[in-house]
């Protein structure tokens, strides 16, 4: 995996030419952390540079917070200043073809699209909010990458974001967003009583023997493979579903894969532990919260779906897919009011930091997080010149399925698996076993 070369030729700071009131950061936004994440689109016909770039520029004047910088106040709390101290904006050109794809994905080369800005040097510094890398080859082609940062940006506010970019090179109008975060911390100072926790608090001994086994095994034994399953097995899996389960409304795509995965590598897991499967939650969903939908900034949190060992080899694919939704008492509206007072708490003693979500937890068990991401507009991105080709992040750290449709559209999903290298041996023998074929790359 060899090193990327490229000339840099142009390197600009644009501005939204407007600013906008401070914003305080939730407890939400600072679990997340200041760390940037390196997203790519690849385009096989390129790009308008010229186009794009005067589209960024008014897309920011309806996001006029993206282009301001961290700072804290008295009180060493974060905010956002909206004093439009701009985003990066740069062009690099490539020898030769552009080579990336499904067969030849970045990887962990991800991270040479980008200038890397660590967390610690986000607040009080000139740290742009974005980075809009784009590296042009000789051929035309092209890969965006947009590195920005996971405390400003969840995945719905980022595609969110680039879908507006996309509406604004094609002469779109662009519908506003609410910016507001104190709708965040404001349910989060609201008296709640719930049995059930979605946080974990361990004690400082133990937060760091936590962080130390997921750093140790991230360096040893992770590895991230994409798994094309065409559209043919997806209606297959659906209408096998439907046989079986009559009475059931129709399963998604994202649960059938998710039980196909665990059912595939329970048996090279650790034994005698619980298997899980962390499901994303999104708070612009749950209506007595009263976040907007439209709402601009990290309102997704974890629950967990539970299988035994037991249920995981004599159970079919579409009843574990029927059982992968978390037990309703634990995600009830008090649950969630009760997460997000225990962030607005540790947010006003700036520790954050030592809370975990349980599924992040039991990665280290039996446990994967699904990031279904098949309802999210990653194909539609249309900058002016046709949608992706391809579309690629940095491998997780943890055991993680990011569930993607194919760029076709067709009703095929791609799966990115982060995980040990045995568990992806047992997912790709399965697939081969069950003669699905499927395009497999490391």
């Amino acid at each position: 995996m060899g090193k990327l070369r490229s000339t840099l030729v142009l390197e600009k700071r644009l501005h939204a030419g407007l600013t906008t009131s401070r914003q305080y950061l939730t407890g939400l936004d600072i679990f997340h952390t200041h760390a940037n994440f390196p997203l790519v689109l690849i385009f096989k016909n390129g790009l308008d540079l010229a186009l794009v770039e005067r589209a960024l520029v008014e897309t920011l004047r309806h996001y006029p917070l993206v282009a301001g910088r961290y700072k804290k106040d008295e009180h060493g709390q974060v905010f956002v200043d909206g004093n439009d101290a701009g985003i990066d904006f740069r062009v690099h050109r490539c020898e030769g073809s552009m080579p990336f794809g499904l067969h030849n994905p970045l990887g962990k080369r991800v991270n040479q699209l980008v200038k890397l800005v660590m967390p610690w040097q986000m607040v009080e510094k000139d740290a742009p909010f974005v980075q809009i890398n784009i590296h042009q080859y000789e051929d035309n082609g092209v890969v965006l990458c947009c590195y920005v940062p996971h405390s400003l940006f969840d995945g719905a506010s980022f595609w969110g974001f680039m879908l507006d970019w996309s509406k604004a090179c094609r002469g779109l109008e662009i519908q506003p967003s609410s910016f507001d975060r104190t709708v965040l911390i404001d349910a989060g100072k609201r008296p709640v009583d719930a049995s059930h926790d979605l946080m974990h608090s361990p004690s400082m001994s133990g937060l760091f023997a936590l962080f130390a086994k997921l750093g140790w095994r991230a360096v040893t034994d992770m590895s991230r493979e994409v798994f094309r399953i065409p559209a043919e097995t997806v209606q297959k899996w659906k209408d096998e579903a439907k046989a079986e389960l009559p009475g059931s409304d129709g399963l998604s795509t994202g649960s059938l894969v998710a039980a196909y995965v665990m059912k595939a590598i329970s048996p090279v897991l650790p034994a005698g532990v619980g298997r899980s499967v962390g499901l994303v939650l999104d708070l612009r969903y749950k209506r007595h919260l009263g976040v907007p939908r439209n709402y601009f900034g990290n309102a997704l949190c974890y629950a967990e779906a539970r299988y035994s060992e037991q249920e995981l080899v004599l159970d079919s694919v579409p009843v574990l897919a029927e059982k992968c939704r978390p037990a309703p008492d634990e995600v009830t509206t008090a649950s969630l009011f009760k997460m997000l007072a225990k962030m607005e708490l540790y947010r006003q003693k700036k520790s954050v930091w030592r809370l975990l979500f349980r599924p992040t937890v039991e990665t280290l068990k039996g446990g994967l997080i699904l990031n279904n991401c098949v309802q999210l507009p990653i194909y539609d991105i249309d900058l002016g010149n046709g949608t992706p080709d391809w579309f690629e992040m940095l491998p997780a750290t943890i055991r993680m399925l990011l569930v993607v449709q194919t760029p076709q559209k067709d009703g095929g999903v791609d799966l990115h698996l982060s995980a040990r290298k045995a568990e992806l041996t047992a997912l790709r023998a399965r697939l081969m076993a069950d003669g699905i074929d499927v395009a497999s790359v490391g």
